[in-house]
């Protein structure tokens, strides 16, 4: 073999045994490395393992050295924190199948020691409400390089029948200009101008198939650029979509934090009696809102009065739905 490729190949070595052996807490022994090296055909003695062990910390790995227990690698592109965030986030995400879940954790798992990577995924838990489109990671990287190329998108879209099976909506591929990706809601959005009704759409990116870019450019600039793109996200995928308002409530002061967590931190609080605050915020009034304050039970709508009524009108429907 000839000898430059053997120091570079039982150099590469060196540093994925301490990848996958060792890390702040489990160094690996020295005959540990030497015996792995030698298993895979290459010379290595303990002055070629310092040797290596010295070009690869001058070459900027961090490699530490225990006398008597071994070397560790201490510094990684990824720490053990990252890595669970990294691990939660693909757990959490409904837009990734189940099967493209598990290949995505054993990438992550690769990133540290075998010790760490165990500790780590089996803390995990999450729901089992998964999208069972394999298609879904291709159709983002799709839609980013029509959004980047400035061409148009051609798709199917997918739709449940109550054989609980994801079939094609309508019998043509849709031709549209895509313009944003949007993560709401534990989903991802794809927002496309659609010509022929001269406005935007937004279509879940789960729901497609057969993505491909198109060779025609993109329509609907104009429209692109009038666009407030934090009002048409709260308006669209929130529980807020529908008409915007300036609204007040009252909430039991222990319930605050719900406000808060709803709205943000610009909402104006008045202290009142009884231990109640009144909360005036600006949020858009739809169902879905006089949904989400009834469920609360303890908070009321004051202000304005057409909204007011608007909420009786709600609730009288939901009454007259239980008869």
């Amino acid at each position: 073999m000839d000898i430059y490729y053997n120091n570079k190949t039982r150099i590469l070595l060196i540093l994925d045994i301490l990848k996958r052996l060792s890390d702040e807490d489990h160094p690996v022994k020295a005959d540990t490395i030497i015996k792995s090296i030698n298993e895979e055909g290459l010379k290595c003695d303990r002055k070629t393992l310092y040797d290596d062990i010295r070009s690869l910390s001058e070459a900027g790995v961090d490699i530490d050295h225990e006398t008597g227990a071994g070397y560790k690698l201490v510094s990684r592109e990824f720490d053990d924190a990252e890595i669970r965030l990294l691990a939660d986030a693909v757990f959490a995400s409904r837009f990734i199948s189940q099967k493209k879940t598990k290949e995505l954790i054993e990438k992550l798992k690769n990133l540290t020691s075998t010790y760490q990577a165990s500790s780590i995924i089996r803390t995990i838990y999450s729901s089992d409400v998964k999208t069972p489109n394999e298609e879904i990671l291709y159709n983002v990287d799709s839609l980013s390089r029509a959004i980047n190329e400035n061409k148009m998108a051609e798709f199917e879209y997918l739709t449940w029948n109550t054989d609980k099976k994801l079939v094609t909506k309508g019998s043509k591929k849709r031709l549209l200009s895509p313009w944003s990706l949007i993560w709401a809601d534990q989903n991802y959005y794809l927002m496309a101008y659609d010509d022929s009704a001269g406005k935007m759409k937004h279509f879940r990116v789960d729901k497609m198939r057969n993505v491909r870019v198109s060779s025609e450019n993109r329509k609907g600039h104009e429209v692109y650029a009038g666009m407030n793109m934090t009002q048409y996200v709260e308006k669209t995928f929130s529980m807020y979509g529908g008409e915007g308002e300036t609204i007040s409530m009252e909430f039991p002061e222990e319930m605050i934090g719900i406000a808060i967590d709803r709205f943000g931190k610009d909402i104006t609080i008045i202290p009142g009696k009884s231990g109640k605050v009144t909360v005036r915020t600006n949020c858009f009034v739809s169902n879905l809102f006089f949904g989400w304050v009834a469920g609360l039970g303890d908070v009321k709508i004051t202000a304005p009065s057409s909204v007011c009524e608007k909420y009786k009108e709600f609730l009288k429907k939901a009454l007259d739905n239980l008869n």
